[in-house]
């Protein structure tokens, strides 16, 4: 079985925004790892085609599956992620 981890990237700028959403996708998603990471992480730079914050990555077994560049309502991101980690 696949290990899915999602991770949120952010700044200074959108920090409660990113920790508000990890919280709501946490509590929505309780079995899934989630980390709020800021935008130096070395994921962004590896795994990033734009330098856009905020961002949104799911990793499947530690390699990138799929990515959001933008905020989401926290019910959008929890139904984007759920599709695709289901």
């Amino acid at each position: 079985m696949p290990n899915y981890k999602i991770v949120l990237f952010t700044d200074s700028v959108h920090q409660q925004y990113m920790t508000e959403q990890r919280e709501a996708i946490s509590n929505a998603l309780p079995d899934l790892a989630i980390e709020l990471v800021d935008y130096t992480d070395f994921r962004f730079a590896k795994f990033s085609n734009k330098n856009r914050i905020p961002c949104i990555m799911i990793f499947k077994d530690e390699s990138r599956m799929q990515s959001k560049y933008s905020k989401l309502s926290h019910s959008d991101a929890i139904n984007w992620i759920t599709a695709r980690v289901s």
